[in-house]
């Protein structure tokens, strides 16, 4: 999605908007970094706000033309993932840990993502073949991860780790 975003919105032909993806896994680097050092794991369940935002800050991706201004945005999109994936990646595993054991855990972990993968592919394959437009792709991804996060984060928020 960004990279069909940045030639389409920025004008980036191919190499570049693949370098959009690169700012992106830089910001996850940053925002694992902090979530490492700031987060604990029994506070884990609050970084999910950090993806409610990230998932906002995808939707004003829908807003941007200026390509400054995407680098900036694309680079705090990646911290807010790192930020909060990291701990809840933690998280599950420790609570697999407790359930089934380490090895069995990290498997169903490992499976369920790239299962997870495989289904926003999948939608996002269909959306393109549908031919929505980028911005309601990006309208309908941010969405989702929002609304997800902040589904998770009510039902949990108050529940020991």
């Amino acid at each position: 999605m960004v990279i069909t975003w940045g030639a389409l919105v920025l004008k980036y032909d191919f190499q570049h908007a693949t370098a959009l993806t690169a700012i992106v896994a830089f910001g996850v680097a940053v925002g694992a970094i902090l979530a490492g050092r700031y987060i604990k794991l029994e506070s884990s369940i609050k970084t999910l706000p950090a993806g409610i935002a990230m998932g906002l800050m995808v939707i004003g991706m829908m807003f941007i033309t200026d390509r400054q201004m995407a680098t900036y945005m694309l680079f705090g999109i990646g911290v807010l993932s790192g930020f909060f994936v990291v701990p809840l990646n933690a998280l599950l595993q420790h609570r697999g840990h407790l359930l089934m054991g380490a090895g069995h855990s990290i498997a169903v972990q490992n499976f369920n993502e790239n299962i997870g993968i495989l289904l926003m592919l999948g939608a996002y394959t269909l959306m393109v073949k549908a031919e929505l437009s980028i911005n309601i792709i990006i309208l309908l991804f941010g969405g989702f991860i929002s609304l997800t996060m902040g589904a998770i984060y009510r039902r949990h928020r108050n529940q020991p780790v």
